[in-house]
């Protein structure tokens, strides 16, 4: 039987998961100043020097049409490798990591994957959980993605 493990985070009181491997590193958002970008789309928060390289930051609650996440004592930014290259996310806290068995993923009905939810990739059930499911490489819409490779180019 195949498994996947997931990070699961939580946001405005969802949780939801990515695949850990898509997962570059957690970082404590406290630790890194966010530089803004005049012109991005408002789902990002602007860039972070992490180890010399520009990484940007996008916001979650933006993205979902949920009141924009403020960093609070337990977010965090997950860093993802995603159309790649390395962004990051803010959530308001991680809090696990789960193996779920495929038999207890389920995709995401036709009805809710439109353009606006192409990132959804289902939901996972672990025991009376229910985690909404991410695709990484769909997090960030193509515009999003070609607004940072723009600013790169500047």
């Amino acid at each position: 039987m195949a498994s996947t493990q997931f990070v699961v985070f939580e946001l405005a009181g969802e949780e939801y998961g990515i695949d850990a491997l898509a997962v570059k590193g957690i970082l404590r958002p406290q630790k890194f100043e966010i530089h803004k970008v005049p012109g991005l789309p408002i789902v990002i928060e602007g860039m972070i020097n992490l180890r010399g390289q520009v990484n940007y930051i996008f916001n979650l609650g933006t993205k979902f049409g949920l009141e924009a996440t403020t960093i609070g004592e337990e977010s965090k930014f997950i860093m993802l490798n995603v159309q790649n290259s390395v962004a990051g996310c803010i959530v308001d806290e991680v809090t696990d990591i789960v193996v779920i068995d495929d038999e207890d993923l389920q995709s995401a009905p036709p009805f809710i994957s439109g353009s606006n939810t192409k990132y959804l990739k289902g939901i996972g059930r672990v025991e009376d959980r229910m985690i909404i499911i991410l695709d990484p490489d769909r997090i960030l819409s193509t515009n999003e993605y070609e607004a940072i490779v723009e600013s790169n180019n500047c």
